[in-house]
C-alpha cells in the first residue's frame, strides 16, 4: 500500500511540473519590435571603448549595393539600469557583462526571442570571433523568418510554373502579377502607386548555357539584356548602372539598375546557381524613391 501511494505521489508531482512547464510556454508574451533591431544592454564606459565599437563595426555595417546608406542591423543600446521590463519582450537582445558566458538562449522573455550573452572580459579576438557567429546568427535568422512567411502563403501556380521550367523553388509574394512566361523566362510585377509612395518591385527568373570563362561577366550581360523586357517608354529601357561595381557578397551579385534616359533606378539582387548543366538567374530590382530600401533586399535575399 505505500509503494502505490509513493507512486502515485511521484505521477502527480510529474504531471504537476509538466503542467507548470506548459502554462509558462503559453504564457509567454508575443515578442516585440523587428528583427532588424537589437537591444544592446551594456554599460555606457564599454559602449563608448574598443567594445563598443567592435560591435558597431560588425552589427551597424551598410548593406553593399543600395543608393543610400542603410544598415543591416539597428543597435539601441541601453545601460543595465535602463534594461527594464518593457525592453525584455524584444525580440532580439544582446547583453555584454562581465558576469556572463558566451552563449544564448530563447524564449526566455517572449516566444519567439533570442537572448545573447557576451562575455565583455574575452581577449578582444575572443570578443570579435563570438560577435561575428552572433551576427551570422541573426542574419540567417532573418532570412529564413522572411522565407518561412512566404511559404505560408505565396503564388501556388507561380512556384510550380518555376519549379517545372528552371527546377528550383522560388516562393513568390502573391502581391505580385506574373507579367510574362515564356521559354527560358519568367516576369512578375508589383506597382504601388499614390500619394503617399512610388513602389515598384521586379522579380524575374531566366537561363542559359554558360559559354564564357568569366560566369559573373556573362551573367551580368545576360541580365542586361533581360532587363529591357521590363516595359519603359519609347526610347528607354533597363539596364544595370555600370558606373557602380556589382558586389558578390554570399553568392549574391549587388548592384544598381537604372531606365536609361529617364530619371529611375534602385538597387538590383542577383542570385545565380548551376542546374542541369544551365544557369539559372534569379533577380529582384526595386524602385522606391526617397524610401529605405533595406527590406525591399531582405527580402529578395531570402526568396530568391
Amino acid at each position: 500500500m505505500k509503494d502505490n501511494i509513493t507512486t502515485l505521489f511521484l505521477l502527480i508531482t510529474i504531471f504537476v511540473s509538466c503542467n507548470r512547464s506548459g502554462n509558462q510556454n503559453k504564457t509567454l508574451p508575443a515578442n516585440i519590435g523587428n528583427q532588424k533591431e537589437i537591444i544592446l544592454v551594456i554599460e555606457d564606459k564599454l559602449w563608448e571603448g574598443k567594445k563598443g565599437e567592435i560591435l558597431r563595426e560588425i552589427f551597424e555595417k551598410e548593406i553593399a549595393g543600395l543608393p543610400q546608406s542603410e544598415k543591416l542591423f539597428n543597435l539601441i543600446q541601453l545601460n543595465p539600469k535602463e534594461f527594464t521590463s518593457f525592453f525584455q519582450t524584444h525580440k532580439n537582445i544582446m547583453v555584454v557583462s562581465s558576469d556572463v558566458k558566451d552563449s544564448y538562449s530563447k524564449d526566455k522573455w517572449a516566444n519567439g526571442q533570442t537572448v545573447f550573452y557576451l562575455n565583455s572580459d574575452s581577449k578582444e579576438i575572443d570578443f570579435i570571433k563570438y560577435c561575428s557567429k552572433t551576427y551570422s546568427f541573426l542574419n540567417r535568422k532573418e532570412l529564413e523568418e522572411i522565407k518561412n512567411s512566404y511559404e505560408k502563403g505565396h503564388n501556388k501556380e507561380a512556384r510550380l510554373d518555376i519549379k517545372e521550367q528552371f527546377g528550383f523553388e522560388l516562393f513568390l509574394p502573391t502581391e505580385y502579377t506574373v507579367s510574362l512566361k515564356k521559354e527560358g523566362l519568367f516576369i512578375a510585377d508589383f506597382h504601388s502607386f499614390n500619394e503617399k509612395e512610388d513602389l515598384l518591385k521586379y522579380i524575374i527568373v531566366y537561363e542559359f548555357e554558360p559559354t564564357d570563362y568569366d560566369l559573373q561577366a556573362e551573367i551580368i550581360i545576360k541580365t542586361d539584356s533581360i532587363l529591357k523586357y521590363i516595359p519603359t517608354n519609347e526610347g528607354s529601357y533597363v539596364q544595370i548602372d555600370k558606373r557602380f561595381s556589382i558586389v558578390k557578397d554570399n553568392e549574391i551579385y549587388r548592384g544598381l539598375w537604372i531606365l536609361k534616359n529617364e530619371f529611375m533606378g534602385g538597387p538590383i539582387i542577383i542570385r545565380s546557381t548551376s542546374i542541369n548543366d544551365k544557369v539559372v538567374v534569379s533577380l529582384g530590382i526595386v524602385f522606391n524613391p526617397n524610401k529605405n530600401k533595406r527590406d525591399f533586399v531582405r527580402t529578395f535575399e531570402a526568396i530568391l
